[in-house]
């Protein structure tokens, strides 16, 4: 359940009203007052540029180690660097990156086939040593990566062959070959990295990949600039920009103003008090995400113990008031935790269920009914929530507002940044909370990745959520590499989370994207946290 914190998470996003840009592929969104046009493709560039300076919404990376790219500052300047074996095309589909293909020969074995002629930075040519070692780099538990997780049923990871790494699992695991397209099989110099150690990604040590541009300078605390890789394997795609700067701007009110007087020429995660200038002088992008802001669960003995407690919490919350004032409609209600944007395969049997699901309406009659038939639910529950996201304070306190009309105690616990990222690392960091108000996402299109933290023992796990059948049900899906049988399988875990109400489901927000009226060639989409999206920008 990644965390992408932005001011030390997701940037604070002060309110305004949302113009649209008429570059889009797609439609608006159904349904959703001034929702904006979704952006499914845009020109290609049509010339180089020599520099163009883009900013970092939540501040300055505190590393460019591939292997820590788990802070959206740090993946949205690696994934231009370092590349993984595959990358995810348009549609989150893998595409062949430093590997062309992969054999299963059964259902515990992956043989990769390495890229021939693909190079590092310094044109040393690309080993399966140097893949190996870099994946079991990120398994050392000293180095703190947060992809060691992946590997739970590795068995291990050996060359096999001059162009071959060979990966096999003590038992299947379905969820393994979207990691081939994540950091958790990108590849660095073992050479490098080993003459490097601890400075490894730091600005005095460096890092050295393969991607489309190489690190030139950075002066901390003010910018990181890198330049065109023109030994790219990718002849095809070859990067228009030359040379990218970027900046650290995390004060929401500094981004704006830098953008629109054009210091700064482009960011993702746009503040929505800039939306309305900034689409009238440039690019303002919207896409659809895989995002979900939700309630969850973190204290199961207390008042949220009695089911009516949590029912009565769905029922209140006023979704499209929330999208509407909050969101400025640049989000969706959602019916269930994964919202449909995830939906890597087998979309029909996903669609089917999540029509089943009861649409998120606000019901004061129902959560007053509710309420009065359950002492439990009259005590007190304690709501946190970062004081860094703008959206998610104005969220919780309509909540809170909202319980207080109907006989419901909702304290509102604010929290810094530092404090809510503790909520996410230990026990101690959760004492007093009851429920979490969060904004998560998943990594790649696959909705069991983000349905298996809530099995019993799971780290996420926080209320200590206990189903036998919804054990076994994810259980059977990670080991089931039938799309349509593995997706029957994860609806129907869904469904008993959904009755059980461990999370309750808010909205899921677009992700955006700005660049001024002189570039092209960006489309909004989550995968710009690990594909190269600067290699498809560049001058109209």
């Amino acid at each position: 359940m990644t965390r992408r914190p932005r001011t030390a998470a997701l940037a604070a996003a002060l309110l305004g009203s949302t113009v649209l840009t008429a570059c889009s592929g797609g439609g608006p969104a159904a349904g959703q007052p001034n929702a904006p046009t979704i952006t499914t493709a845009v020109p290609a560039p049509a010339r180089d540029v020599d520099t163009v300076t883009w900013n970092l919404a939540s501040g300055e990376p505190t590393t460019l180690d591939p292997a820590q790219s788990a802070l959206e500052s740090v993946s949205t300047v690696v994934a231009n660097l370092c590349e993984g074996l595959f990358t995810f095309g348009p549609d989150y589909q893998r595409w062949p990156a430093l590997a062309t293909s992969v054999d299963h020969p059964d259902p515990l074995t992956y043989v990769i086939h390495l890229r021939e002629g693909a190079t590092f930075w310094d044109g040393r040519p690309v080993t399966p040593e140097d893949v190996v070692y870099s994946v079991r780099r990120i398994l050392d538990p000293g180095l703190g990566s947060p992809w060691i997780g992946w590997a739970a049923n590795l068995r291990g990871i050996e060359p096999t062959g001059d162009d071959r790494v060979t990966t096999r699992l003590k038992k299947p695991d379905a969820l393994v070959p979207n990691f081939f397209a994540l950091p958790a099989f990108t590849v660095v110099q073992k050479a490098f990295a080993e003459k490097a150690g601890k400075d490894f990604g730091t600005a005095k040590g460096g890092v050295m990949c393969t991607g489309p541009y190489r690190v030139a300078g950075w002066t901390q605390g003010r910018e990181i600039t890198v330049t065109r890789n023109d030994t790219w394997w990718n002849t095809a795609a070859r990067p228009r920009v030359k040379s990218l700067r970027f900046t650290f701007i995390a004060d929401p009110a500094a981004q704006s103003a830098a953008l629109n007087s054009g210091d700064v020429d482009g960011q993702f995660n746009v503040p929505r008090a800039a939306h309305a200038q900034l689409a009238g002088r440039g690019n303002l992008l919207f896409g659809r995400s895989l995002a979900p802001t939700f309630l969850a669960v973190v204290d199961s003995g207390g008042a949220l113990s009695d089911p009516a407690t949590r029912q009565a919490i769905q029922a209140v919350i006023d979704y499209k008031g929330v999208i509407r004032s909050v969101y400025r409609g640049t989000a969706q209600p959602l019916r269930a935790l994964v919202p449909p944007a995830a939906w890597g395969y087998a979309r029909d049997v996903y669609q089917s269920e999540y029509d089943r699901l009861p649409e998120p309406a606000q019901d004061l009659a129902r959560a007053k009914e509710l309420v009065g038939r359950s002492a439990k639910a009259r005590e007190k529950i304690v709501l946190a929530y970062t004081t860094a996201i703008e959206e998610e304070t104005r969220t919780a306190t309509a909540i809170a507002d909202a319980a207080a009309k109907i006989g419901m105690r909702v304290e509102l616990k604010p929290m810094t940044g530092e404090q809510f990222a503790a909520v996410f690392g230990s026990p101690k960091g959760r004492e007093g909370i009851d429920l979490l108000l969060s904004t998560g996402y998943l990594d790649s299109p696959e909705p069991l990745s983000y349905y298996q933290f809530f099995t019993t023992g799971n780290f996420y796990n926080f209320a200590g959520y206990r189903d036998k059948e919804y054990d076994t049900v994810i259980a059977t899906a990670i080991g089931t590499e039938d799309p349509a049988a593995r997706a029957r399988l994860v609806v129907r875990a869904q469904s008993i989370l959904a009755r059980d109400l461990v999370t309750i489901p808010i909205a899921t927000q677009y992700v955006n994207v700005y660049y001024g009226p002189e570039l092209a060639g960006v489309v909004p989409r989550q995968n710009y946290l690990y594909t190269p999206w600067a290699a498809s920008l560049g001058g109209k």
